[in-house]
């Protein structure tokens, strides 16, 4: 009977040292965090320390991620994340630091730092869920604590679907729970309510609308005035740029209000929607508090239109100056707002999966260039054809006045 006991002591202890784990509790925790979301945790003890055992299971085919916060904010937490289309690892599911909200600030801790244990990322296709399992420290060097005795804030994430590093499409939020005492309760559960797939595709269609359209008439109508027979020109390019004005300002403040403000300025995209707006603002301010228009000869070739912007410029013309300030802002706003929709587009698709139009966008450009670019030519033929007509005009007159 003694040797027995001896016997099962000894397979004990060597069971715990083979998983490092006694458990404080044999019942897990459950937290109902969503209608599709379960959240299970228990208080272990382990050789170096305390631990959580924790068992996400998700309503849905997805990549996973939880992880914990001193604000409920993503950005300056620490998160672990499953990715069920990937073999599991010691890096999958893996812990990250979060920096940014975006892809690129989501950043696997080094393998030094990948200390879950027994973590385990799998699907069933048949009932749809998705589960995550891990076991991990309470108390690490450089790391937020997670406390056993007191309120805890984490946060969590679903994507979409399988693919990662794309979007949480499929839900995220934070939730608190208080281990204090033998019975932990949700002290306060929220998801977001934001759908920003939603608000920036709305944000991304607004400046296409703006800047890949209606500018792009706007400025057609002022290239191609020769061909307009009347005022009709000038109506094109006030109405269709006062429409672009006021769908840039509605992206910009879409963007504003959804952007976390520690990343106001962390992408070369956000920083060139700042600029834009601020260059199409004064360039309305200019157009409503435009010099009245001078009287000008009509000009004899091409190279005389330039000629005699300069010498009206020289005469102190505040209308020279302020047509080719208006000109020089309007090429330079044009070029900017090409490059601000390239760099959206791609930024929709990394971020949240959306499928790439950057090709349709470019060979739109392309075309409505060329197609104006030809209306073109064909009016400085035919403005050319006249010149004759008109110079014959002017020498006699001139001759009848000697």
């Amino acid at each position: 009977m003694m040797l027995r006991t001896k016997f099962t002591c000894i397979a004990t202890v060597l069971l715990a040292a083979t998983w490092k784990v006694c458990m404080a509790d044999s019942t897990d925790t459950m937290v109902q965090v969503t209608d599709t979301l379960k959240f299970y945790y228990k208080l272990v003890s382990m050789d170096g320390g305390n631990a959580v055992s924790v068992k996400m299971v998700y309503q849905g085919l997805a990549w996973l991620g939880i992880g914990v916060s001193t604000d409920g904010k993503m950005v300056g937490g620490k998160s672990v994340i499953g990715q069920p289309e990937s073999e599991v690892s010691s890096t999958n599911p893996g812990k990250y630091d979060m920096y940014y909200t975006y892809p690129g600030g989501v950043v696997l801790m080094d393998d030094s730092a990948q200390t879950l244990i027994n973590g385990t990322i799998a699907q069933d296709t048949t009932t749809g869920e998705t589960t995550m399992t891990f076991t991990m420290m309470l108390d690490e060097s450089g790391e937020l604590s997670i406390t056993s005795s007191g309120q805890n804030i984490f946060i969590y994430a679903m994507g979409g679907d399988n693919t990662y590093p794309l979007y949480h499409s499929g839900g995220k939020g934070s939730f608190k729970v208080d281990f204090l005492g033998s019975t932990p309760i949700v002290v306060d559960s929220e998801e977001s309510s934001k759908n920003y797939t939603k608000i920036f595709a709305a944000h991304g269609i607004m400046a296409v609308i703006a800047w890949a359209f209606l500018t792009p008439f706007a400025v057609a109508s002022t290239f191609l005035r020769s061909l307009f027979t009347s005022p009709l020109w000038f109506k094109v390019h006030l109405y269709f740029n006062c429409m672009s004005f006021i769908l840039t300002a509605a992206a910009f403040v879409i963007a504003v209000l959804n952007v976390e403000r520690n990343e106001m300025f962390s992408k070369p995209h956000f920083i060139g929607g700042w600029v834009i707006m601020g260059l199409a603002t004064l360039q309305v301010i200019a157009g409503v508090f435009r010099p009245h228009a001078e009287k000008k000869e009509d000009p004899l070739n091409a190279s005389h239109v330039v000629t005699q912007t300069f010498k009206s410029m020289n005469a102190g013309s505040v209308r020279a100056l302020w047509e080719v300030t208006h000109k020089v802002f309007g090429v330079g706003l044009i070029g900017l707002t090409l490059w601000q929709m390239q760099t959206g587009i791609v930024l929709m698709t990394e971020e949240y999966g959306v499928k790439s139009f950057l090709k349709a966008y470019w060979i739109w450009i392309i075309s409505f260039a060329a197609v104006v670019l030809l209306f073109k030519i064909f009016a400085y033929r035919k403005w050319s054809m006249n010149l004759p007509q008109k110079t014959e005009a002017n020498e006699t007159q001139e001759n009848a006045r000697d």
